[in-house]
């Protein structure tokens, strides 16, 4: 079902709250990934920048294309993960 079938302000509503989504969830990705390798100020600070401009860069490529070709990466970056937890147990 459509959202806009309920009206103008509701479609624009949903989307609203799904940009919200989005960006509180790549905050919060960002923050906990520099929380957990980031042991300095000083590379605290390198990565954010990195992550930063790297952002930027990613940006440009469209949210359709990025999960046509990005999806399937991580898809096979968890089966060889979940290979190697089966095979160290």
């Amino acid at each position: 079902m459509q959202v806009g079938l309920f009206g103008t302000g509701y479609k624009y509503l949903y989307g609203l709250i799904i940009l919200g989504a989005i960006i509180t969830t790549a905050i919060s990705d960002a923050f906990g990934f520099l929380n957990n390798v980031a042991k300095d100020k000083k590379k605290y600070n390198i990565l954010n920048k990195v992550i930063c401009f790297t952002s930027v860069l990613v940006s440009s490529f469209g949210f359709s294309n990025l999960v046509n070709n990005i999806y399937p990466v991580f898809g096979i970056l968890g089966i060889i993960q979940l290979i190697l937890i089966l095979k160290c147990k």
